[in-house]
Parts: structure tokens; sequence; C-alpha cells
């Protein structure tokens, strides 16, 4: 049985190929990048709907994108993880922000790009605009800074926002830039006016590390390849923000070429992962690798490789001893422990995550399978025992190898929507894509340094939502799409978070901080937290905007990547503790389901109470209200017309003095 977030729950029987067979490559997602921005593109910004308590972190809106969400914040690998950022300095939350701007006739007129930002735990935000240019639309940014000068105004701080910028008027891939804020005032790097790093390549995406001891601001990663040169090679670069210069401009260090790793079959397919970079209060950098190396071509090991001269030389990649993954095995009873690879989710490809926590110290987290080989067939494997999240951890030259955390799935979906063919055919149309990130694994340190958190997504098995058929396409294949198998249910996803002292190597039982009926999707926390009871959280939501998309169920609608998307935020310092059963009423049933005229909504009162009925779109905009009427303790209904009321899903929401408690229906014609 095949779910739309679930494609395989480990079990005894479970068959899947080793991660280290070549049909696992990864394939330039470079191609994925939107080329160009369309009106088609617009997105602009609908109601904000009500917010909903629920039994974990509540969420606030802090904004809705105004174009398609992925030119606000790249759904794939861990490039977008450095948009959010806790500064434990000035005690605020920062968040990077690319909002388009228009003209009278609705088109982008450029951007304003600059740090949304909160002094007050995510109770309000302000916009910290570094630039408002007519020149460009820029894309997917992320965030760094340095404050050598131990400043406490964040505005004040040298900053730097990287992304794609997209020119006016015909809006255009334009290759990235550097957007610098310093004492200068603000000012634009293009890469592209740079040498490139090597023959054929440029720089895309990267990980971002900020460092006070020098004031440069390191950026690392995968670079974007000309045809027919090899994907997968790494690059570097960091731009020094107080002398405002490069310290050293993009490269390919020696000691990352392609040489070091195990060789691609073919030019647009690699082996190679996302890799993460971060550094200590010395000034030490560590790039780590989770890659085949070319002196052990058949295993996957996660690499470090470390600069003390700001990344001007760096040393040879040193790998995890591969003992360390057999006694991870054995220890579940297994005889391999293996990154596993499905083709709809390419689960090594979506990175780790890196934290420094002193001078050659630091953990790497990844996820990671354990089970026992075949024994006719030594590269299948028979048994899947385990899949983990796993930290792997050096310290001063030793490694160690141990389990963080149990997964329940292998990876999850996203969706996109097919405009073209929804039009054709009048009604929803949606292609399935293994989510760009994974589990959405990202680790931080308390600001005390005292802990190290784990945040994750994962599926709720206890949970699965069922809905009627939406259609579902694959492709193209030369330019075709294909109609596949209708998409009808889904389990929930929730996120997940543990921690461990940093003395410490035992890690605490695992919490699910959400718990709630909303999709856990594309979801951030910074490197840095508060502490263990007060975790900074963001979540992305679709938010199902249009005629068709809206006839979307809730849970799909939320999952979408290339439509308008809400942009939510949580602490775990403010948790809800209202439940269904605890609440003075009830909201028993709504009566028929799906309606085409009158619907009746049953509940139960504890008390006399004043009642009103709202109903909500999916976008959140109230559509109908059935005025508020005192009402005895008991049992009641009261009848919802939705005979005026376009087909799609909606949201009843019961307001007894003044609490909501909301349940969907559907309306049909």
């Amino acid at each position: 049985m095949k779910h739309a977030l679930l494609v395989a729950t480990f079990a005894a029987s479970a068959v899947i190929s080793v991660a280290q067979k070549p049909a696992t490559t990864s394939v330039n997602p470079a191609g994925s990048v939107p080329m160009t921005l369309t009106p088609a593109d617009i997105m602009p910004q609908g109601s904000v709907k009500a917010e909903e308590a629920t039994q974990g972190v509540i969420f606030k809106r802090i904004f809705t994108t105004d174009v398609r969400s992925q030119f606000h914040y790249w759904p794939f690998g861990t490039i977008s993880n450095d948009i959010f950022k806790y500064d434990a300095k000035s005690g605020t939350l920062n968040l990077a922000r690319n909002k388009a701007t228009f003209n009278l006739q609705n088109q982008i007129a450029g951007v304003e790009l600059g740090v949304v930002r909160s002094a007050d735990n995510g109770a309000s935000w302000n916009f910290d605009v570094v630039v408002n240019s007519t020149d460009i639309f820029f894309g997917m940014p992320v965030l760094g800074w340095v404050n050598p000068d131990d400043l406490s105004d964040p505005a004040q701080y040298p900053v730097m926002i990287y992304g794609i910028r997209y020119p006016m008027p015909n809006l255009n891939y334009g290759g990235t830039s550097m957007w610098n804020r310093t004492s200068a005032g603000a000012y634009e790097l293009p890469l592209n006016d740079q040498t490139a790093p090597g023959a054929g390549y440029e720089f895309q995406f990267g990980d971002v590390h900020g460092d006070n001891t020098s004031g440069a601001v390191h950026l690392a990663g995968t670079l974007n390849p000309d045809d027919g040169v090899q994907y997968g090679a790494y690059g570097y670069f960091n731009f020094n923000l107080v002398v405002e210069d490069f310290g050293q401009v993009p490269t390919i260090p020696a000691a990352w070429g392609l040489d070091k790793w195990r060789p691609s079959t073919v030019v647009n397919s690699s082996f190679n992962a996302p890799m993460a970079l971060g550094g200590d209060k010395d000034g030490t950098l560590y790039a780590v690798f989770n890659n085949f190396p070319a002196e052990a071509q058949d295993l996957r090991s996660v690499e470090v490789s470390m600069s003390t001269d700001q990344g001007k030389t760096w040393s040879n990649p040193v790998a995890m001893p591969t003992n360390l993954l057999d006694q991870y095995a054995q220890a579940t009873g297994g005889d391999i422990a293996f990154q596993p690879s499905v083709t709809d989710f390419n689960t090594p490809y979506d990175g780790g995550s890196l934290i420094v926590t002193g001078s050659e110290q630091f953990s790497y987290f990844l996820r990671l399978a354990t089970g026992q080989k075949n024994v006719a067939d030594p590269s299948q494997i028979d048994t899947v025992l385990s899949f983990n999240i796993a930290e792997a951890k050096y310290d001063k030259g030793t490694w160690s190898l141990t389990k963080v955390a149990e997964l329940n799935a292998y990876g999850h979906y996203m969706v996109s929507v097919q405009d073209s063919i929804s039009q054709a055919i009048g009604a929803a149309a949606i292609q399935l894509t293994g989510n760009g990130r994974g589990h959405e694994l990202q680790s931080a340190v308390t600001a005390d340094g005292k802990n190290i958190v784990v945040k994750w997504v994962d599926i709720n098995p206890s949970r699965v939502k069922e809905f009627s058929g939406v259609r579902v396409f694959d492709g193209p294949t030369n330019g075709l799409y294909s109609e596949v198998e209708p998409l009808t249910q889904i389990f929930d996803t929730d996120i997940f978070v543990t921690s461990r002292a940093t003395s410490s190597n035992s890690w605490a039982a695992v919490k699910n901080v959400t718990d709630d009926d909303d999709m856990a999707f594309r979801t951030y926390m910074p490197d840095v937290v508060k502490s263990v009871d007060d975790i900074a959280l963001l979540r992305m939501l679709g938010t199902g905007l249009g005629t068709v998309t809206s006839l979307l169920p809730k849970p799909v609608a939320q999952l979408i990547y290339n439509s308008q998307s809400s942009i939510d935020f949580g602490t775990t310092a403010v948790v809800g503790v209202e439940e269904e059963q605890n609440y003075a009423f009830a909201m028993s049933s709504i009566s028929p389901n799906p309606v085409s005229g009158s619907a009746q909504v049953s509940f139960t009162l504890d008390n006399a109470s004043t009642v009103a009925i709202e109903v909500y779109n999916m976008l959140g905009a109230n559509v109908g209200t059935v005025a508020p009427q005192q009402l005895p303790a008991g049992a009641h209904g009261m009848n919802v017309d939705a005979s005026t009321l376009p087909a799609g899903t909606y949201n009843v929401a019961l307001v007894v003095n003044g609490t909501r408690m909301m349940k969907p229906f559907v309306i049909v014609r």
C-alpha cells in the first residue's frame, strides 16, 4: 500500500536497494530552478485565516507569499536552512524576506529585500528593508551576518543576503548575487562579475556561516555546471563584511576536487550530497561531506575537511571509520548500516545537519538504516531492521556514531499544481514530488551552549487523512504527462524534537511538539535556540489559492509548494493545552457531508452559552455566518445553508462563548 506521505514503514519483510548502486545517483537539481517569473507566478496575498488552537505549538502568521512560494524559499536540499536565525546577543529572531512590489497593472515592479525581525519572541515583527530595488526581483534569499564589535542592535550588524537575481523587465534568471549592508551602505555584488570557481561552473546555492573572528561570511555548496560538465563539484568563497572584500574568491578547493570522490557514470548526475559548513569561536572552519570517498567507493561516509586560515587552504577530507557503521548495524542485529535511497525520495541527497560545539568538536546528523544482506546477492537487503536519525560525532580526531531517534517513514511527498492540466480537465491536477528536504532534519545549540537540539518532520502513523480521489499526473516525458492512480489518503505529519546536554551522550525522549490538524511542511529551526524549552519554529503551508486548487482537500493544499503559502511562526514556549474533550462543549457532526443544500451542525453544550456558526473557505475567508444565539445546556443542531457557495472544501467553525472549534465539510454540485 502506497500512501502520499509514506512509501514504506520499515518492517522485517522490507526489501530495498542499497544506496551505493549507481542507479541512486542524484540528478543535477539546477534544472528545477525557475528560469523566469511570469504573470502566472504572481500570487496576490489573500485573507489571513483565523488562528487555530492546537494541542501543540500555536503558530501565528508572519506574512503570505506574493509570488509562487518557491521564489521565496527554495524547497530542495538544505539550501533554505539559512533563512531563519536567532541572535542571542540582541535576543531577536531574524527571517530573510523578499517582498515583491507591483505596478498598477499588477506586474512585478521590483523587490523590497531585507530581514523580518522580532524582538519579543514572535509576538510582533518588523521589516528591516536592506534595499528597495526597481531593477530586479530577488529570489530564494538566505541570510548571514557578523557582529565583531559586539553590538546589541541587529539593524547595525554587517549583513549579507544571498540569492538569485531576476533582472527587470524580462525577469529571467540572472545568476546569483550578494546584497551587503555595511558601514558603506547597501550594495550588490553579482557573482557573475567574479571569476568562475572553475571552468564550466557557477555558484548557485550553498550553506552559509558567519564568522565574528574575521568579519567574514562564508558560503560553500554544490556548484551549478554548464551542459556537458560534470555535476557534483563542491565550491567555496567568503566575503569579509568588515574590510568589504573577498577573502577567498569563488573557487573549487583542491582538497574537494572531483578526484576525491567516487566518479559518476554520467555528467548530469553525481553521488555527491549537499555539504554542510560551520566554524568554531577560534575561526577554524569545518566542511562536512556525506559522500563516497575515492579510496572507499562502495560506502557512503561522513567526512570532514578543515581550514585554519579562513578558507585559503583546506585539509584533505578525513572519513569516519567504517567499523563504526558495522558496530551500529550489529547493535540492531544487522550486518549492514546504510543510507537508503528510494527513487521518489533520494534520501542520501537531501543533506544532513551540522552543529559545531567547540574547537575540533562537532556533530553531523543524518538518516541511517540497518539491515541484513541477501546471502546470494550482497548488493540487496533482505531485512531492514531500523531507520533512525544518527549522530556522527567528532571530538579532536575521535569519531563516534550513535542513534538519536527512530523514524516512521522513508520520506514525504510535496505537491505541485499542474496549471495547464487543471485548466484542460476542469479539475485539480497535481504532481507528487519527494520532499526536497527529506525529513527536514536540523540541529541547533542553545544560547548558553549547554545543549544540542535536533528537529525533524515525520508522519504520525496513528492518524491518516482520507478524502475523495485527487487526480495525479506523472512526468513530463518528452513534454507529456501521464495520469497515475489518484491520491485518496495521506498520513498526518508533525514536528518532532529531542535534545541532549553537550556534556552527555544520552538523548531525551522524543516530543511531538505540534500534534495538530495542519500538515508539518517546509519547517525551519534556527541553528541557535533560546533553550530546550523555547525552540523557535517556522512552517510554510500552501494556502490553495485559486478556483481549482481550492477544491483540493486541506491536507493536500497545505503541501503545495508552487503556489501561495503562509509563513507561520511558533515556539515551544507557547503551547496550546486545549483539547476537544476539555471544552465546555463538543462538536458532534456535520450532516450530510458532502452537502449540496443545507447541512446540520450537531453539538452538545455543558452550560448555557452564546453560540454562532461561521463558514470559512480554504483561504481562511469567512463566507457565511449563522447569527449568535443564546442556547441552554444540552444537545443542539444548527442549519448551515450551503446552496449559494461554490463546490469545494470548507471549514465550519462552531463558536461557543468566543471559542472556536473547526471541522471540514465538502460542498458538491
